[in-house]
C-alpha cells in the first residue's frame, strides 16, 4: 500500500502471475483476470465479469462496498474475502 512499485514488482495480490513472494493469498480486484475472480470461494464467471467491468467504467474500484454497489456482489461473499482482497490504484 505504501510502495506501489514494490508490491508491482513483488506481483502481490497478482496469484495468475505465479508470484515468487507469498502474499498470503491476496488477490487485486484491479488487475486480476476475471478468471481469478471466478475461482474466489462465493464467485462465479458473471460475477466475475460484472467486477471487470465495473472496474473499467470507474477505472478502478476502492473497496469492497464498490463490489456490492457497482459489480451486484453480495455482501456476505465480500465479507468472507475482505482479508483476501486489495485495490491497488490503476
Amino acid at each position: 500500500m505504501h510502495d506501489p512499485a514494490l508490491a508491482t514488482a513483488l506481483k502481490i495480490g497478482r496469484p495468475d502471475q505465479q508470484p515468487e513472494f507469498d502474499d498470503g493469498g491476496l488477490v487485486d480486484v484491479n488487475h486480476v483476470p476475471a478468471s481469478v475472480l471466478a475461482d474466489l470461494p462465493g464467485f462465479d464467471p458473471a460475477m466475475a465479469e460484472r467486477v471487470v467491468s465495473a472496474r473499467e467504467r470507474f477505472d478502478g474500484l476502492t473497496s469492497g462496498a464498490d463490489l456490492v454497489v457497482h459489480a451486484d456482489v453480495p455482501n456476505d461473499v465480500v465479507a468472507r474475502l475482505s482479508e483476501r482482497l486489495i485495490f491497488r490504484s490503476r
